[in-house]
């Protein structure tokens, strides 16, 4: 019975030391990981930095015109 106590409190112990250790870490590098994950995200991400010109967008407002007609079509004839 002890032991599960005494288990229990090395191990608060310890996680709690770790978790000091890793935000002390954290801050002494923050804009070197921050810097990283940045330069990951923007590699990923996915919104475009161009603008669409007007043609563009009239085009795929059209195309989810018809989309949005073929749909209601397809709810009728059911």
């Amino acid at each position: 019975m002890l032991s599960n106590k005494t288990d229990f409190f090395i191990g608060l112990l310890a996680g709690a030391v770790a978790g000091a250790v890793g935000y002390k870490l954290f801050q002494d590098h923050k804009e070197q990981i921050l810097g990283s994950f940045d330069s990951l995200t923007s590699k990923f991400s996915k919104t475009e930095e161009t603008a669409l010109s007007e043609e563009e967008l009239q085009a795929q407002k059209e195309h989810l015109e018809d989309l949005i007609a073929e749909q209601k079509a397809a709810k009728k004839a059911k």
